[in-house]
């Protein structure tokens, strides 16, 4: 994607080009597919780790078989908005198959679908890696695995975070982005808390990055869901203009789910062998809600105290794991009279207690919604959303902003939808906190007696 202006140009959906959608075949000059496209879907993941896509076509030339179309054709697409030519997303694809073929009705015609990937999701597919990388930080790994067996030309290169540590890593005959997504388990960030290591591609390149930084990354905009009819206070031109025109929530709390996965708190148990030492770590979202970077200031739960005088972040025991471990390693006097008699440390106190609470919070409170079409949704970009309150207006008081569901978040799954009279976008968008505090409790006011007490029933 270019530099531009991200704002510009999303009054109406009809204000888009599709510079390029050509199909390359060997042996034949590029075909023009603008004439004949009926629909196109391009889509981006952050937790997918290629970009992908979709084609409809009306044939009436019969185009499969006059050039030959075997699954190694390839679909260069670049399209953007009418006022700003310099902000768009241009981009390579490799065709893999062809399905919904059907003739139509007149005989003359037929319609099919072309499915298209980054062309490294084949080269994924082709290689395996068997290599030991000795005392190598894991973004350097990424970074080689990328490079030397993908081949990924460096116009395609995101952006590769710094990771702290060293590694003897072997990775045990995986596909590339087989290796990366399980050496991502291990990773941290150079300049974040926890273990929130991603690898994504979005319109930008290939991306392997700690989820605290793109929440530190400014908005591209402020969209909003307000009907037409509210006179909403203090409105301005961009909030009518980047109007949403439908939205659903996907998820919303669930907070038996996220104690039993040790989202708010889980305990570690991890052995040495070789000292014949054992130690506890402790994850605690209070804690790490407070030293951590977050979309928005606070956190999503409260301070109530069960029966037993303990928060959600204070049980600790709801998810307990046992590991190999040796960060103590170093303290022994016979190692440090000894060095490289033992690896460095591996941080599995680290990962193993943060990496999955962190992604669990991620997808806290997921929300879906439907807008003009802007090239500017793309995965790890960060908006500020913002919702109407549900309760109704009374004739003193006019409707305001939900107090919780609006706020920051981040874009995690983009879908660009592109007809020949339109151009629109769902995005899937995801917090891992909120910007207006829920509010604490009194655990020792008497009006809690029965709740705390199990006197209720």
């Amino acid at each position: 994607m270019s530099s531009g202006n991200p704002q510009s140009g999303v009054k109406y959906n009809q204000d888009y080009y599709v510079k390029q959608l050509a199909l390359y075949s060997t042996g034949f000059a590029p075909i023009d597919l603008k004439p004949i496209f009926v629909e196109l879907s391009y889509f981006e993941d952050i937790f997918s780790n290629y970009t992908s896509g979709n084609l409809m076509v009306g044939d009436s030339q019969n185009m499969i078989q006059k050039f030959g179309m075997n699954g190694n054709e390839y679909i260069r697409l670049t399209f953007g908005k009418d006022d700003d030519e310099s902000f768009s997303i241009d981009k390579l694809f490799r065709v893999y198959k062809v399905t919904s073929r059907e003739k139509q009705p007149n005989g003359e015609s037929e319609t099919y679908v072309i499915h298209f990937c980054s062309d490294e999701g084949i080269l994924n597919e082709q290689y395996k890696i068997s290599r030991a990388y000795p005392n190598w930080a894991i973004s350097d790994i990424v970074a080689d695995i990328l490079i030397e067996n993908l081949k990924v030309p460096s116009v395609k290169f995101g952006f590769i975070e710094p990771t702290i540590g060293t590694y003897n890593m072997i990775v045990p005959y995986l596909n590339p982005f087989e290796a990366i997504n399980w050496l991502s388990t291990y990773a941290l960030p150079k300049n974040n808390i926890g273990a929130d290591m991603v690898f994504f591609e979005n319109s930008q390149g290939y991306n392997f990055i700690s989820l605290q930084t793109l929440y530190a990354r400014p908005t591209i905009g402020q969209f909003s869901f307000n009907p037409k009819n509210v006179d909403f206070s203090g409105s301005n031109l961009n909030k009518t203009i980047f109007n949403i025109s439908a939205y659903e929530i996907l998820n919303s709390f669930n907070s038996l789910e996220h104690v039993t996965n040790g989202t708010y708190a889980n305990r570690l148990l991890s052995v040495d062998p070789l000292l014949r030492r054992f130690k506890t770590t402790d994850f605690n979202y209070n804690i790490h809600q407070a030293i951590s970077q977050s979309l928005n200031p606070y956190p999503v739960i409260n301070n109530l105290q069960n029966r037993n005088g303990d928060a959600l972040y204070d049980t600790n025991m709801a998810n307990f794991k046992l590991s190999i471990g040796n960060s103590t390693q170093t303290d022994s006097e016979y190692v440090k009279n000894r060095p490289g008699s033992v690896t460095p440390d591996s941080f599995f106190e680290v990962f193993k207690t943060n990496r999955k609470a962190q992604l669990n919070l991620l997808n806290h409170t997921r929300l879906k919604f439907y807008i003009t079409g802007n090239p500017a949704f793309s995965v790890g970009n960060t908006i500020d959303f913002e919702l109407m309150d549900g309760s109704p207006p009374t004739s003193t008081q006019q409707k305001t902003l939900d107090e919780y569901y609006s706020g920051k978040y981040l874009i995690t799954a983009v879908r660009h939808l592109i007809q020949p009279q339109a151009y629109n976008v769902v995005v899937e968008i995801s917090k891992d906190s909120v910007p207006t505090q829920y509010s604490n409790v009194n655990n020792t006011s008497p009006n809690l007696g029965p709740l705390v007490t199990g006197n209720l029933i």
